[in-house]
Formats: C-alpha cells, structure tokens, sequence
C-alpha cells in the first residue's frame, strides 16, 4: 500500500510539473530587448562619445553610414560630412569637453516585435542605441562652465549609423559662439 501511494504521488508531482510547463506562456506585451554590454553601446560609449570629447574621428566615418540623417533639435537633418564638422567646430569655442560619468547613461533596445506609438510604427529588427547624458566644457571666450544636458537616439542598420536625434539646450553653445565672433571684431 505504502508503495501504491508513493506511486501515486510519485505520478501526481510529474503530471503537476508537466501541466505548469506546457500551461507557461512568455509576456506578449514584451517587443523589445536592451542590453548594455553590447557591441553597439560598447561603439556609441567609445568610438562615438569618447572619441569626440577628444576629437578624435578616426573610427567616425567606419560607424556611420555616408547616407546618414542628423537631427540636432530640428526636423530638418544634416548629413554625415555636416555632422562631423558640427561636433568638431565644438573644440574651436570648448576646452575640457567631456561627459559627466555619474550622468550619462548608454543602452542598446532591439525590436522583437512591432511597437505602435501613436501615428508611427517601429519595425521588429531595428536597433537604437538610446544615450542620456551630460556634457561639460568650458567656453574658450567666455571662461564659463557649462553642464547640459540632453538625449540622443542612434538608428543602426547594417552595422552603422543611419540616422540619429540630439536633443538638448542650444543656448551654452550659440552663447559661446556670439562671444567668440565678438571677440573677433
């Protein structure tokens, strides 16, 4: 009897286990996965954002697609050329350009499945590299300290840049480049 029972029992716990396995579902609600380790944030981290606080390109042209969209606070982009020679003009009116390390935050999202935001939908498959930050520098006329902050959005597609979005305060930089124009006259 004592084996008929331990049988049973036996017989019950896996048809339990069974049950829970095939019964388990994944969150459908879930389309997208982030990571922060990944090649793309391991890109953006160094041959992107620390490669410009040192103006240095050399890894620029190889990342970004010569087809590339850049949005800096605008819906009219500007191109790759346009791009590089923004962020290198940065070191004419900056000393001490850097990134706020305890402010500055780098992940990766790729789509798994379809997501609807509002009138736009973005495809499974694409990748974005999300970037919050602060940067810092220190204007070259005016002496001043700035801290601002801001976001970006890169777009990947074959391994590159396709396009990406800086938002953040234009008003430290148009600032600086007045008194250095000033300074000239």
């Amino acid at each position: 009897m004592k084996k008929l029972l331990l049988l049973i029992a036996t017989a019950s716990l896996f048809i339990a286990c069974n049950n829970n396995q095939t019964n388990a579902k994944g969150d459908e609600s879930i389309t997208t996965v982030s990571r922060i380790d990944d090649s793309y944030t391991k890109a953006i981290k160094e041959d992107i954002m620390e490669a410009y606080a040192k103006n240095d390109f050399t890894k620029f042209d190889e990342l970004v697609s010569d087809t590339a969209k850049v949005y800096f606070n605008s819906t009219t982009p500007i191109n790759k050329k346009e791009w590089r020679e923004l962020a290198q003009s940065h070191h004419v009116y900056f000393d001490s350009i850097n990134w706020d390390k305890n402010f500055m935050f780098v992940k990766t999202d790729s789509l798994i499945k379809d997501e609807k935001h509002e009138n736009n939908t973005l495809k499974t498959g694409n990748i974005y590299t999300l970037v919050w930050y602060t940067w810092k520098g220190v204007g070259k006329s005016t002496h001043t300290k700035i801290a601002n902050s801001g976001s970006i959005v890169f777009r990947w597609a074959n391994n590159k840049i396709t396009s990406a979005r800086f938002t953040f305060d234009p008003t430290p930089l148009v600032n600086e480049i007045a008194a250095a124009n000033s300074a000239k006259k």
